[in-house]
């Protein structure tokens, strides 16, 4: 319909998609260097939310970015649906095929691979015949050899309040702004002592992963207390003023669903996790009693300092509540290993 609107369309897109990749890739490196940069007292430069501030205007160059890839992707659309309108629609076209050339090859004593070629059937049956035996041999050796699944004694299966804080926390896309895997590199120094792939054995599934929008919570368990925790989800803003976490104050009214935690333990048991014989059935049990303590723990700071009221003054605590069952997963999240702080004597 318009050859203008297609070259729109091509340098409209390939801006967009320059104002995309090229800030991500600078705020990377610039990200690294603040990560890495220390005082020359030894402390950290920069927390992490100061590097989040900083990252700011690369968010906003990809935005600008992504909204011209789309807004080249729309006008590429039109133009297309145009170009069809334009066009008659011809049932019948004459057309006619040119005669097939007469095939003289001659290859005499084939090789065995020709009959596989010339078959593309038997073929795609065959590759993934030798595709499943490789990958077969690959996987199997990982699941039967015990040494390949690395166990540390003090790594325990969550408890029953701990898994539902767990689930919630995936549920509501925690780990897409939060990984929890610390490298074995300078962040040891940001986040604490490295992740082992040992404590992770009871995780379905791990929360593994790169996409730091927050900071790592592989170490977050016992960082702050249960006061912090409650605020944080309920006002991200309260507890640090540069925050662009959103706030998740329905965690703080919504009930757990308890009805299917016997379900829940089974599922786990069943992918090898050793909880004891029938702790199903006591399962909510338990989880309330750690709720108990958690709540009551909160309640002591709200009657204080009249925390965690509605704007009519009521509390807004409940014992069941899901916010309870989150704190209690990510007050547990890194601790199942002690790390002993190195010892800094003067030098002699």
């Amino acid at each position: 319909y318009s050859k203008k609107w297609a070259n729109w369309h091509f340098w409209i897109g390939t801006l967009g998609i320059l104002l995309y990749a090229i800030p991500m890739y600078w705020a990377g490196f610039r990200h690294y260097e603040m990560m890495s940069e220390f005082t020359q007292e030894g402390p950290l430069r920069y927390a992490f939310v100061d590097m989040l501030d900083g990252m700011k205007n690369f968010y906003l160059l990809r935005s600008i970015g992504g909204a011209l890839y789309l807004v080249g992707a729309v006008l590429m659309v039109v133009n297309i649906v145009k170009t069809v309108k334009k066009g008659n629609f011809l049932a019948n076209e004459p057309a006619e095929a040119p005669a097939l050339a007469k095939n003289v090859e001659v290859h005499g004593k084939e090789h065995w691979h020709r009959w596989i070629e010339r078959r593309p059937i038997q073929m795609l049956v065959l590759a993934l015949v030798a595709v499943a035996i490789g990958g077969v041999l690959e996987m199997v050796p990982t699941f039967l050899v015990k040494e390949n699944i690395p166990t540390i004694p003090s790594v325990k299966p969550y408890t029953a309040l701990e898994l539902e804080g767990r689930d919630i926390y995936v549920r509501e896309g925690c780990y897409t702004c939060h990984s929890q895997m610390i490298r074995p590199f300078r962040e040891v120094y940001r986040y604490g002592e490295y992740s082992k792939a040992g404590e992770f054995i009871y995780d379905h599934p791990f929360q593994w992963g790169s996409k730091r929008t927050g900071p790592d919570l592989a170490r977050i368990g016992g960082k702050y207390n249960n006061s912090w925790h409650f605020n944080h989800m309920a006002e991200p803003t309260e507890t640090e003023i540069k925050s662009i976490m959103p706030s998740y104050k329905w965690l703080l009214t919504a009930p757990v669903d308890t009805s299917i935690m016997a379900s829940k333990i089974l599922a786990m048991k069943a992918m090898g996790v050793p909880y004891p014989d029938g702790y199903e059935a006591q399962a909510v049990s338990d989880m309330r009693k750690q709720a108990q303590l958690i709540y009551d723990d909160l309640k002591v700071i709200d009657e204080e300092g009249k925390l965690y009221r509605n704007e009519e003054g009521e509390s807004m605590l409940l014992r069941d509540s899901e916010i309870i069952a989150l704190i209690a997963y990510l007050q547990r999240v890194g601790t199942d290993i002690k790390v002993k702080e190195p010892v800094i004597t003067e030098a002699k």
